[in-house]
Order: structure tokens, then sequence, then C-alpha cells
């Protein structure tokens, strides 16, 4: 059953896509056409929430990585708003990215790159050519998970 609410000041309406004891997936679709928002939150404890905003187009997942330093657990939530794009979005890749001037660039680039995500070359055809940001990318084997 999906749950949705229309909000009439930015014409977009909010759907339910999916809700368990710790994930809570949401879309927010635009009416003039835009990909669709999801925002994804993963209960961490009783009073902290990891949260990824993302945007879905066509068969890739955009995922921005917030100013700051990433909350502790923060990546028990990616791990599994991974397995959520892999398993429902059937996404073939997630492509995350930051603006090269943050301070903290080469700890997020090394703790992006432990968990799977590779550099994306400038020019890519499936990224934005934005030269003030960095894309990193990660590549779903949509057949492994299709045979099981």
């Amino acid at each position: 059953m999906l749950n949705t609410e229309e909000s009439t000041s930015d014409h977009s309406l909010n759907v339910l896509l999916h809700k368990d004891e710790r994930l809570t997936v949401t879309q927010t679709s635009s009416v003039n056409g835009s990909p669709p928002v999801l925002h994804f939150q993963y209960q961490l404890s009783e009073r902290r929430v990891s949260s990824w905003d993302t945007v879905l187009s066509s068969d890739c997942l955009f995922l921005e990585i917030p100013d700051g330093a990433l909350p502790e657990g923060s990546k028990e939530g990616l791990t599994s708003l991974l397995e959520f794009a892999e398993e429902k979005l059937k996404v073939s890749y997630v492509f995350l990215w930051f603006y090269k001037s943050r301070e903290d660039r080469l700890s997020i680039t090394k703790t992006f790159h432990y968990m799977g995500f590779e550099i994306v070359k400038p020019g890519h055809p499936l990224v934005p050519a934005q030269t003030d940001l960095l894309f990193m990318v990660y590549s779903l084997d949509l057949t492994s998970s299709d045979e099981e």
C-alpha cells in the first residue's frame, strides 16, 4: 500500500516506498518532469537517524554527501541504502558526489573507496560536467541478485 501526500506549495507528491524497523524510504516526485528525489532515513538508535537524499535518474541513483563530518553509524545507513538500490530499485550504479573544496576530501574518498566506491574520471557520460564536484561510483551487479 502506498501512502501519498500532496504538497501544493511546490507541486510535488510524496510517496512512502518502504518502511521497516530501521529503514524508511520516501519519494518526492515533481510534476514539472524533474527526476524524483528519494529520501532515505536509517534509524541508528532510539534518538539518532542517518539521512540521505538521492536523485533517481534512469538506472542510476545520485547521492549528495552533505557538508560536515559523517555521523557515527552512517556506514550502516549507507549499506542499507545500497542494498535497497540493488534489490528494490534495480539500479546499475550509485553515484555519490561532494565538493572538491572540502577539507576532509581525502578522508571521505578513502572511506567510500573502502566501501567499494571508485573515483569517476572527468567526462564520464553518466555524470554532469561540473569541475567543482568529485564523483565516485558503486557498480551494482544485478545478475547475481536475480539468481538468488
